[in-house]
């Protein structure tokens, strides 16, 4: 039950249907009913529409004139086009944690992996690209760029949302985790930047695929 009684409703209610997407409660495409959320969330629909207008401008939701809001679905060209902007600036935050790194970080880096280890079998795609978004965002979070944060938290959580899952095999995606997770905790920035690269670079390529053949 997402119940909503701060002050700062319309930043407490963005919050809450953020997550709601991330965890595929609001799925996409999804029209968002306003009746139905104001209702569940507690509150008016000022402030739901004050949310809408913010998730809007993080490419969160679509609204579209007569017809409502909805989650955001990508296209094709969409979908590359924000993996051409992860690989631009994801790099930078490996290369920034790397720099600025601290024993407590890399050690919740660290657990986020073996998370991820734990859960490859049984084998939940979903539960996976979760935990995917953590090891991501752990790394932007190091970085101590909070604006780029912002940015990519929210680039990653509609792509998760329009994905099924991984692009990769998950042991692929561990293994060029480990390498990005041993660049940052031996503070090597440039390699950190290369391999986080690689990395997403390779995701591009496999999203273009998935897609031509779907």
């Amino acid at each position: 039950m997402y119940k909503v009684k701060h002050i700062d409703l319309s930043e407490k209610v963005y919050s809450t249907l953020k997550n709601m997407i991330l965890n595929d409660e609001l799925k996409s495409g999804e029209k968002l009913n306003q009746e139905k959320l104001a209702q569940k969330l507690g509150v008016s629909r000022t402030p739901l529409l004050s949310a809408f207008s913010k998730l809007e401008k993080e490419i969160l939701i679509e609204i579209i004139p007569r017809r409502g809001a909805f989650v955001k679905k990508l296209n094709y060209n969409e979908f590359l086009e924000l993996y051409d902007i992860r690989a631009r600036l994801e790099p930078l935050g490996a290369y920034e944690a790397a720099k600025h790194a601290t024993a407590y970080e890399i050690k919740r880096l660290s657990k986020i992996l073996d998370n991820f280890k734990r859960n490859i079998l049984p084998y939940s795609s979903k539960y996976l690209s979760k935990i995917d978004y953590d090891f991501h965002m752990a790394i932007m979070k190091m970085s101590k760029n909070n604006l780029l944060f912002k940015m990519i938290s929210s680039y990653n959580i509609i792509i998760l949302s329009n994905l099924e899952g991984l692009l990769k095999d998950p042991h692929q995606s561990l293994e060029e985790h480990i390498k990005i997770y041993n660049a940052i905790k031996e503070h090597n920035a440039d390699l950190a930047d290369k391999m986080m690269f690689s990395h997403l670079i390779d995701s591009k390529g496999r999203i273009k695929e998935k897609i031509l053949k779907s």
